[in-house]
């Protein structure tokens, strides 16, 4: 009998460990966290300028919001934080998505990083009028019916909501005005003379 319940007690313990296991989030590569966030994208460390220049030209679109939950007080309608999901596809930001996960976060399983799409969910808060991605719950990366929990990450953040921040950022160092590409009637024109 002693023997029996020694088993039991074993396989519940080895239940509880694989569910820990489960439950864990993907840890960092790149631990920015201790560093001013302001700092983040002044520096560039997630290496975003590019991506955000593009968005600009219209080079690539920015993820696609397809759920969000505010949460919103009732005195003034300030917006203080919620929930939203974004999908990423290949004409959407998925490619600079892929290097960002493979630059900040341990590496995910092949599965994720070939999806044709993936969906981002994130809890936020909003802080001085700017979204940030809350430090103390997982981010959630919907894959073929699949969840994977991320741990969050400056990066993730300046991703979803730094465009206007990487805006003022590119006055801020100095970079030289971006090149926009001719629209199509300019480039038309100049085919047909």
């Amino acid at each position: 009998m002693h023997w029996k319940r020694l088993v039991a007690g074993m396989t519940g313990a080895v239940v509880l460990v694989a569910a820990a296991l489960v439950g864990c989030a993907l840890g960092v590569r790149r631990d920015l966290a201790k560093n001013p966030p302001n700092q983040v994208i002044f520096d560039d460390q997630c290496h975003l300028q590019d991506y955000f220049d593009d968005l600009a030209r219209g080079r690539d679109r920015p993820p696609a919001l397809v759920r969000s939950d505010e949460i919103q007080t009732s005195d003034s309608e300030k917006t203080l934080g919620g929930r939203s999901a974004y999908l990423l596809g290949e004409n959407t930001s998925l490619p600079a998505l892929r290097r960002l996960l493979l630059e900040n976060w341990k590496p995910l399983s092949a599965a994720v990083m070939a999806a044709p799409e993936i969906e981002v969910e994130v809890r936020w808060a909003e802080k001085v009028s700017t979204r940030w991605v809350v430090s103390d719950e997982n981010v959630h990366l919907r894959v073929a019916g699949k969840t994977y929990a991320l741990r969050p990450h400056p990066c993730l953040t300046s991703f979803l909501f730094g465009r206007t921040l990487y805006e003022r950022r590119r006055e801020l160092v100095g970079l030289p005005p971006l090149a926009m590409p001719p629209d199509a009637g300019a480039a038309a024109r100049m085919t047909s003379d």
